[in-house]
């Protein structure tokens, strides 16, 4: 697979508003560092185009142009981190880590399961991955992007781990050896629970709470004059 090359523009301007408008012309803000180096610089939305292709790997060498610096030819990178717009998921910035292609670094490349075990097929086992990267230290070159891993011969109750992969001899595997990578497991049915009447169960009807009249009947009593004790008096 050829490397992929990416072309930026050195930055000049940094800061809120220098990184808003540069967006608004179509350029993602981003640094590369490491070696003694450490530039500012835009990259073309276009450009954008190749990290995508590699799924903004880690592992993967980049060759990079800067334009405006003094740097005149390709200078090896990886990308070290990518910032994600939250509400549009577009890329707001990425970090680059200048590496010599003659200096071991380590890396964490992702583990990617093949194939299909017997036990999922058959008994309705579940496969679950533990882990899914893998921390190695090589020559950048020689660092491949992913480990792929043979699951099919993995039977109910067993696991494989770190120390079961297969990779190159010159790629130092730095993740414990007992790691679990993958293992089955019984599949758990959910349960559903169904209420049902009981047989000759009368349903219930909601209980209907009529208005009282109480309230009237005592605004009626209040109404009713008292005798008149005066009047009685005279009478008498």
């Amino acid at each position: 697979m050829d490397r992929i090359k990416i072309k930026t523009e050195k930055r000049e301007k940094i800061g809120k508003e220098a990184v808003k408008k540069m967006r608004k012309e179509g350029h993602i803000p981003a640094v590369v560092y490491g070696q003694g180096f450490n530039l500012s610089l835009s990259i073309p939305l276009t450009g954008l185009k190749g990290l995508r292709s590699i799924n903004f790997s880690e592992s993967t060498i980049i060759d990079m142009e800067i334009s405006g610096s003094q740097e005149q030819e390709l200078i090896p990178v990886m990308i070290k981190d990518v910032q994600f717009n939250p509400l549009t998921e577009e890329v707001s910035h990425i970090d680059f880590l200048k590496v010599s292609l003659k200096e071991k670094i380590k890396v964490n490349i992702p583990i990617i399961l093949k194939g299909e075990t017997k036990a999922a097929k058959d008994e309705g086992a579940m496969l679950e991955q533990v882990l899914r990267e893998l921390e190695v230290e090589g020559l950048p070159l020689d660092i491949p992007e992913k480990v792929e891993v043979d699951i099919s011969e993995l039977v109910l109750g067993h696991s494989l781990h770190v120390k079961d992969i297969k990779i190159a001899d010159n790629i130092k595997v730095i993740t414990e050896p007992q790691e679990t990578v993958a293992t089955l497991v019984v599949k758990k049915e959910e349960e559903v629970v169904v209420e049902e009447a009981l047989v000759g169960e009368v349903p219930v009807e909601p209980e209907v709470i009529k208005e009282k009249k109480e309230d009237s009947a005592a605004g009626d009593k209040k109404e009713e004059k008292k005798p008149d004790k005066k009047a009685d008096k005279k009478a008498e």
